[in-house]
């Protein structure tokens, strides 16, 4: 059994005063003006009216320390892990039916602009079996940077670095076999662990997004560029879904941009600003949902998050600036075909909806499922429907069904 004794019972539990001076940013906040007439219009970004509001009911409504409590309630956790070149990161997780020897110990891993709350709604559902159906053990972690994990205090910290955090932890945890899920940044670190770690360690992995915008190219990948040509005409929702993801590259993309090329830019504006922060990531709940009904608590719950982060919410963009900047190497072992079992599950709002087929060069597809609703962020929007598919992709006769044996020890 390897070394479990490291990790520590954690509860969120941010002081007064740092809510206090929130709330006094909150009090002085400045406001652009508007041309748009229509308060419902989001083609400029968030709209006046919606922002005004929700400041307002951050600073004088929400109550944090209610959505803190809630959140304490899922068992949580904070470990020393060692990453090369980088020292020791104090890592923050959630762990659910820790222990539970029938379970399929299941890491999941959240992009951004998300983090481990995202996961909490698909909790229930994935932790529940039913006869045939598996149950998972979960460990859901805040990536460096995010959330209640340290920061990195030097460059060079990449998805790269971050799958292998990812995988220090299990194997701290005890887990010497595991499946991975993920989706945005999760997605990436999700295909990167299972091309450094299968077959040894990662043995199945799903995603709930690709990486792949264009179709196969016969000479990258004739296989898959044939299968393409003899599917036959894009059906209507297939032809939807590419210039849903046309538009996101040429009108939804320059958060990317800015992220990869100018962080501390953005940083200072989202750090020294709540009003900025919240803008900045409400324009992704909003435009990467499908008409998910927010509540005005979970909005601000979700950004908070960021504001009350360990290391500051500048340190979550720094991911993409680091990411670019990998050496090449790494980037052409890591987003190689995968050769590990892996799923898909297709939302119709993601940022990325181009065909299922195009997303085949990844890897070894055993698990493809496409859904008439949902959008990017499927573990908060669709828990039940995501739950579903991971429960059909590992329960008995399912395609991967018994490839991850458990726990160390059981």
């Amino acid at each position: 059994m390897l070394e479990l004794e490291a990790a520590k019972p954690f509860a969120i539990n941010i002081p007064t005063d740092r809510i206090d001076l929130l709330k006094q940013k909150l009090e002085l906040a400045g406001f652009p003006d508007t041309i748009l007439k229509n308060e419902n219009d989001w083609s400029h970004g968030p709209p006046l009216p919606t922002m005004r509001r929700l400041v307002e009911y951050w600073r004088s409504g929400f109550d944090w320390k209610a959505a803190e409590a809630r959140l304490n309630l899922i068992p949580q956790y904070t470990v020393p892990i060692d990453v090369d070149g980088f020292g020791s990161f104090n890592v923050h997780y959630l762990h659910v039916n820790k222990g539970k020897k029938a379970a399929v110990p299941l890491l999941l891993i959240h992009g951004w602009p998300g983090s481990f709350f995202e996961f909490t709604k698909i909790i229930g559902p994935l932790t529940k079996g039913d006869g045939d159906e598996p149950e998972f053990e979960l460990i859901i972690p805040s990536l460096i940077g995010y959330g209640f994990s340290d920061g990195a205090k030097e460059p060079g910290f990449s998805c790269f670095k971050q799958a292998e955090m990812c995988h220090r932890l299990m194997l701290k945890l005890g887990f010497s076999e595991y499946a991975v899920q993920g989706g945005d940044w999760g997605m990436v670190i999700t295909h990167i662990l299972a091309n450094t770690y299968y077959p040894k360690h990662v043995k199945a992995i799903h995603i709930n997004n690709s990486d792949k915008y264009d179709p196969p190219s016969f000479f990258e990948n004739p296989i898959h560029w044939l299968q393409n040509q003899l599917r036959g005409p894009y059906t209507e929702t297939e032809k939807a879904g590419i210039e849903r993801t046309q538009r996101f590259l040429s009108e939804g993309y320059g958060y990317n941009l800015m992220h990869k090329h100018r962080p501390q830019t953005v940083g200072y504006s989202i750090t020294d600003s709540p009003t900025g922060l919240l803008g900045w990531i409400l324009d992704k709940l909003q435009d990467w949902t499908d008409n998910y009904p927010w509540t005005d608590d979970e909005i601000l719950t979700w950004v908070s998050i960021y504001w009350f982060s360990t290391s500051g919410p500048t340190a979550s963009l720094r991911l993409y600036y680091e990411s670019r900047r990998a050496p090449q190497e790494e980037k052409k072992n890591g987003f190689a075909y995968a050769k590990c079992p892996m799923g898909i599950s297709h939302f119709p709002m993601d940022i990325n909806v181009s065909p299922i087929v195009w997303a085949r060069p990844m890897g070894n597809f055993v698990f493809e499922r496409a859904h008439k609703s949902g959008g990017h962020f499927a573990a908060w929007e669709k828990p039940d429907v995501l739950a579903g598919d991971l429960k059909d992709m590992f329960k008995k006769g399912g395609p991967v069904y018994g490839v991850v044996p458990g726990r160390d020890g059981y």
